[in-house]
């Protein structure tokens, strides 16, 4: 039996961004997800968009909308959602992040085939013009 992975999601002021992050995590291929959406009392209509998206996607009875009572950041954003989640994992996504359709399902095999208490994705920053920026070094 696969256990339970909790993918958080704090939201603050990201309506551009939110309907393709909170779809990549919603169109999931791995099945036992519950996911936290953290409203942080953002000023723009990002929580209309994501209660439009859960009403009409078949996962969305798995999403819980945690409210903030007012904006206090994304630490605690991440806090409420370690404070909450059910789930044996947790993953954490930002508001304007967007994951492939087997992210979840690759970390949780890599996490059983390796034995391991963490994980961590490799990313890739891709503009909003769809370009791929070339390589920051940092030394």
């Amino acid at each position: 039996m696969k256990q339970l992975v909790t993918l958080s999601m704090p939201v603050y002021n990201v309506a551009p961004y939110i309907e393709k992050a909170l779809l990549s995590a919603l169109n999931q291929t791995y099945e036992e997800i519950e996911f936290i959406v953290v409203d942080d009392k953002g000023t723009d209509n990002s929580m209309e968009i994501v209660r439009n998206i859960i009403a009409g996607h078949p996962r969305g009875k798995a999403v819980r909308i945690i409210d903030h009572p007012m904006n206090i950041g994304l630490g605690a954003g991440r806090n409420t959602a370690i404070d909450n989640a059910r789930g044996d994992y947790l993953f954490f996504m930002d508001s304007d992040d967007e994951i492939t359709q087997d992210c979840i399902q690759k970390l949780y095999d890599e996490m059983k085939r390796s034995n391991v208490d963490f994980v961590q994705g490799s990313r890739t920053t891709l503009c909003l013009d769809h370009t791929i920026p070339p390589p920051i070094n940092i030394y």
